[in-house]
């Protein structure tokens, strides 16, 4: 039987993030290189004590597994891996940025929704598979610390972390006789990430590069086939932002 093989899946992501971080690196050192007449725009608005925005985001999330000692035993003789695919997903929120000091600040996001989508696959030796699909809207407040470089004419590169919740909204799934995965509604996060901010003349963009990991154990405790070969779930996201505020 194989084993979930979490270090491809970390070498897949680790190639993205490479490239993200030249990305920004390469866009940073364009805003630094002082130019003659460059119009430095929004000054009075990093003076500002309470900023407001809204962010968009896509996301790349996946499940991380990890076997039960019931995955050994004669129960599971006909299973050759379980595994989680890769799914993508949409954010929409709003946030208040509040301003501790030129360069240290926190972003409250009372409110994000997202949307997501998990496919964990039991792969039978007889080559076919049973996909258990886990659909659901989310409501994810959450609470950062953000740090931000000295600005360079109209740009700053920042680093972010800090804790989010995760609550699936609306009624519970309809009971049925069929045995199933079955996810928790609640979860917490702790995120890691980077991004620049570029000030124009209306408004300031920041893309944003964000790592979230979840801290429980997201399977829902049940005695069937779907549960038993497991011991825990937690969940990735590595998610792209785009941030719009004043």
């Amino acid at each position: 039987m194989q084993t979930f093989d979490i270090w491809h899946r970390l070498d897949l992501h680790r190639a993205k993030i490479v490239a993200l971080v030249l990305f920004f690196s390469i866009l940073q050192v364009n805003a630094q290189t002082r130019k003659a007449g460059v119009t430095l725009h929004r000054v009075k608005s990093d003076q500002k004590t309470f900023k407001y925005g809204f962010l968009l985001g896509v996301h790349n999330n996946s499940y991380g597994i990890k076997y039960s000692d019931r995955f050994d035993t004669s129960e599971y003789d006909q299973i050759n891996s379980i595994t989680s695919e890769t799914s993508a997903g949409f954010d929409l929120g709003f946030m208040v940025n509040i301003r501790l000091a030129d360069q240290f600040s926190i972003r409250l996001v009372p409110v994000k929704i997202g949307l997501y989508q998990n496919t964990v696959n039991y792969q039978n030796i007889d080559g076919t598979t049973d996909a258990q699909l886990i659909e659901s809207t989310r409501i994810e407040p959450g609470i950062f610390m953000k740090y931000r470089s000295i600005r360079r004419n109209n740009s700053r590169m920042y680093l972010i972390a800090g804790l989010s919740g995760s609550f699936r909204s609306g009624k519970e799934d309809i009971t049925t006789t069929q045995d199933r995965l079955e996810i928790r509604r609640a979860n917490v996060k702790v995120e890691v990430g980077f991004g620049l901010e570029r000030y124009f003349e209306f408004f300031k963009f920041s893309p944003e590069i964000r790592y979230a990991r979840g801290l429980l154990d997201v399977m829902n405790p049940q005695d069937n086939f779907f549960h038993n070969g497991l011991s825990r779930i937690t969940t990735h996201n590595f998610t792209l932002y785009l941030h719009f505020s004043d």
